[in-house]
């Protein structure tokens, strides 16, 4: 089975060649030292604008459009803040798709008319 890590390059390698920028949110970076220091570090990248629950990547059409996409592993589940982030988003008119393989990714595209 694939891990997230690679699910997240094989799409990314597939938006470049479509011509679409995608862009990671490092949502999920492993924060070193301590629990003490990592506590401070998530702080600091809060304050600094750090969202919980943006999906992984965000996407930029050569029109201008935007959207983004939450990329899981075949057996990975999505947390209650991440369904709360993709609702925010929706709810102000974004696309966002879950996508476990490139074949989601390409599904995503054509019912955003991409």
């Amino acid at each position: 089975m694939i891990k997230e890590a690679g699910v997240q390059r094989m799409i990314r390698a597939y938006l470049a060649a479509r011509g679409i920028e995608s862009v990671s949110f490092p949502n999920g970076a492993i924060l070193a030292g301590d629990h003490n220091a990592r506590m401070r570090q998530m702080a600091a990248l809060k304050s600094a604008g750090l969202k919980n629950g943006m999906p992984d990547l965000q996407l930029f059409n050569k029109d201008g459009r935007v959207a983004f996409v939450e990329v899981k592993s075949a057996t990975g589940t999505l947390q209650q803040s991440q369904k709360d982030c993709h609702a925010w988003l929706i709810g102000i008119g974004h696309n966002v798709a879950v996508c476990r393989s490139v074949e989601d990714v390409t599904a995503a595209l054509a019912e955003w008319g991409w």
